[in-house]
């Protein structure tokens, strides 16, 4: 079925996840991959193809704001310290071969796709694939994975950067490029100044990995610790840096790069959440690998949320998370912010992360993307909203992306 299809889906159930817009016994119209009518009852009149769902609950497809697909087939350990997971990483992903890391990707997604992720947020580190990515059924956001500690690479980092937009980025479609300086420990302040020239000028979504460990924490401040020791380990660390002796919020927006930055994990940020909200940042929530690490702080979910930043939800990897299932990350995120409703971390599944990567993805409405999921209703009564957490459940039963059914792997 093609996305020019004029298409009408029956439900017994749909929520819009825009406000409190509900819609029982109606049908959705869907023309060119986009919604041109959500109504309670069916129209007797209706010219196109019908999919009956009427024993269904329709929702907006999930949005997964935060992944490594590429990472999907490395065998990695937890290890005492950050640093540590962090150099098995790169030693398993250096090893890593090119068949290996292909199949990750698409075993990946076919997990993403199965639980009812309809848009993926990704950190590529290769370039090179990105025709493979092109073959996902995902709409898709994809961050160019940059790390850079010496000052003196900037430039040519810079201008590799530019060269792939020039050659692959997308006008239009499923696929948007955007730049990821890793993390404030691992690129420089020249290089993060170099990718916020190149975001405003491509106008492309910017991401980064922000306060994730203490560790991080005590590198800005005060410029020592296990951060200072991997970096001279590996040989790139820079001499002529000197410690900001801030939080690693604070250090960015001093450089002038948090202004609508998508922060990943934000796992030490007590004092920063008006600095986030009033930079107009946005923030990517990991439970999975929150708990996979066993950290004993996460991000503040609610007070980001209370003071109006979009917060979205992430897989992160398979190197540091059990399962790209996103059902099971959705139980996880209900774990971990006991303080919001299921209504309210659906809502950061799906209208959360489309406002975090600036997509119009993530409610149903006219004029909106058709990325949509299907749950089948078995049992009668209850809130609609506790079907995706039942605990038995690990597969949606209907999904489509753009306008067309996706088929939904075993």
């Amino acid at each position: 079925m093609t996305a020019m299809t004029r298409i009408r889906i029956l439900f017994e159930h749909l929520v819009t996840m825009a406000g409190a817009g509900e819609y029982r016994h109606g049908e959705i119209v869907i023309e060119e991959g986009r919604i041109q009518a959500i109504r309670d009852g069916v129209s007797p009149s209706f010219v196109g193809k019908t999919i009956d769902l009427s024993d269904h609950l329709i929702l907006p497809g999930f949005v997964n704001t935060h992944c490594h697909l590429a990472l999907s087939a490395l065998q990695i350990q937890k290890q005492p310290k950050f640093t540590d997971w962090i150099e098995q990483v790169v030693a398993a992903n250096k090893a890593l071969t090119w068949h290996n890391r292909i199949q990750g990707i698409h075993q990946g997604a076919d997990t993403l796709v199965r639980s009812g992720v309809t848009t993926l947020a990704d950190y590529l580190s290769h370039p090179d694939l990105l025709v493979e990515y092109s073959r996902l059924p995902l709409r898709q956001v994809l961050f160019l994975e940059t790390l850079g500690f010496k000052s003196d690479q900037a430039a040519s980092v810079a201008h590799n950067l530019d060269r792939i937009f020039k050659n692959h980025a997308s006008s239009g479609g499923k696929m948007r490029l955007g730049l990821a300086p890793h993390a404030p420990y691992s690129v420089s302040p020249a290089l993060f100044k170099e990718i916020r020239r190149l975001a405003d000028h491509y106008r492309c979504p910017v991401s980064c990995h922000v306060a994730e460990v203490p560790e991080e924490v005590q590198f800005l401040r005060q410029g020592d610790g296990d951060f200072q020791s991997l970096l001279k380990r590996r040989g790139v660390y820079d001499a002529a840096w000197r410690p900001a002796g801030l939080t690693p919020v604070k250090y960015l927006a001093q450089m002038g790069v948090l202004d609508s930055m998508l922060c990943v994990h934000l796992n030490h940020v007590e004092a920063d959440l008006d600095l986030l909200a009033d930079r107009g940042a946005k923030a990517a929530f990991c439970p999975g690998s929150t708990c996979w690490f066993g950290r004993p702080a996460w991000m503040p979910v609610k007070a980001l949320w209370d003071r109006g930043v979009p917060v979205g939800l992430g897989t992160d990897s398979l190197a540091s998370n059990e399962s790209l299932n996103f059902l099971r990350e959705i139980r996880l995120a209900e774990t971990l912010v006991p303080d919001m409703s299921r209504r309210d971390i659906l809502t950061l599944a799906t209208r959360g992360g489309s406002e975090a990567l600036g997509l119009d993805c993530g409610v149903l409405a006219p004029g909106r993307p058709a990325d949509l999921i299907g749950f089948r209703l078995t049992k009668p009564g209850g809130s609609w909203a506790d079907i995706p957490f039942a605990p038995e459940r690990e597969a949606v039963d209907f999904s489509m992306i753009q306008g067309e059914i996706c088929a939904i792997p075993g």
